[in-house]
């Protein structure tokens, strides 16, 4: 007997999620729209985080600048919190001074629910 896997229990339940009923075919039940559940499917496979994280990492350039955008880049967004990794340790002094004033800009482009704290990470 085989057990289902992870990926099969997803597949699973974002046909149940997109069909509206619990188990098996369609019978007669109404027809969702794709607006309605989209949002749904996205959160219970965690791709919202991914879209963040990628609306974040388009937008870094014009937060921090050209130069250091060079020299730094998003590299990921959990619970809040944004890590950035920084290539030179005088570039991450100086962000660090600056951490305030980005942070600041950060919460006003993306709100403050969306990220609390800011970090940095040589490497």
């Amino acid at each position: 007997m085989r057990w289902a896997t992870r990926r099969d229990r997803l597949r699973h339940q974002a046909i149940t999620d997109w069909r509206g009923v619990e188990d098996g075919p369609l019978m007669d039940s109404h027809a969702q729209s794709l607006e309605s559940i989209i949002p749904q499917i996205l959160k219970t496979w965690k791709l919202d985080e991914r879209l963040r994280e990628d609306d974040v990492a388009a937008a870094w350039e014009g937060i921090v600048g050209s130069f250091n955008a060079r020299h730094t880049a998003p590299d990921g967004l959990k619970r809040g919190v944004l890590t950035v990794r920084v290539l030179q340790p005088a570039l991450h002094h100086t962000l660090m001074m600056q951490k305030a004033s980005l942070l600041k800009r950060l919460q006003e482009r993306f709100g403050e629910k969306e990220i609390k704290d800011l970090r940095f990470r040589h490497g």
